[in-house]
């Protein structure tokens, strides 16, 4: 009996350990970390909220960590064959590029949790170059990234999750402690929204 006590005891000490390590694993995940906060509030609020934060002003526990906490999605240049309707891909790249024709004035284009906004006007993309040129006039390319100008200046690095990254573009939604990294596949640009930790900077 004390036998059946004591491996009981083991196999819940066990149990224990290994749930602790797995709320570590995950404690720090980027899109857990997002996941916790649309708990709580529509993805779009959790988006503006990080929009507002400053990004000059830091509080002092993170400058004592040396890190803040930032919403990065992804950017990529979408391709029409992928859409079998015109006007998704029209709101697909009213949502990551500037639209070569001019953007509608309605808020037509709907993402998941109540996130609208404005397609462009439709253009010739056999024909017509999009998505070809960052707000610092280069080529876009894997490394780069969109924030905002008012604290990242133009070709300044930012340090996102350990990985450096070129400031060389900027959007209207940019603002604050948002970022958006350009990535070559749309597939996993989407893949990439969470919540990461930046370095201060220097």
């Amino acid at each position: 009996m004390s036998l059946m006590k004591n491996n009981n005891f083991y196999i819940i000490i066990t149990i224990i350990i290994l749930l602790s390590a797995l709320w570590l694993s995950f404690k720090d995940n980027n899109k857990v970390k997002l996941a916790r906060e649309s708990l709580l509030k529509p993805i779009g609020q959790v988006i503006a909220d990080y929009a507002a934060k400053s990004c000059i002003n830091f509080s002092p526990e993170e400058i004592k960590q040396g890190y803040f906490e930032a919403l990065v999605t992804g950017y990529c240049r979408p391709e029409s064959a992928l859409f079998t309707v015109r006007q998704d891909f029209l709101c697909a790249v009213g949502l990551n590029c500037s639209c070569p024709a001019g953007r509608s004035s309605e808020l037509t284009c709907l993402g998941k949790n109540s996130l609208a906004w404005a397609p462009c006007l439709d253009f010739d993309d056999k024909v017509v170059n999009y998505c070809d040129q960052t707000a610092s006039q280069l080529k876009p390319q894997p490394g780069f990234i969109a924030a905002d100008w008012n604290c990242f200046k133009p070709l300044s690095t930012v340090n996102i999750n350990n990985q450096d990254y070129q400031v060389a573009d900027k959007g209207s939604a940019i603002t604050g402690r948002r970022f958006d990294l350009w990535i070559k596949d749309c597939g996993s640009a989407l893949n990439t929204i969470g919540i990461y930790k930046v370095k201060l900077p220097q």
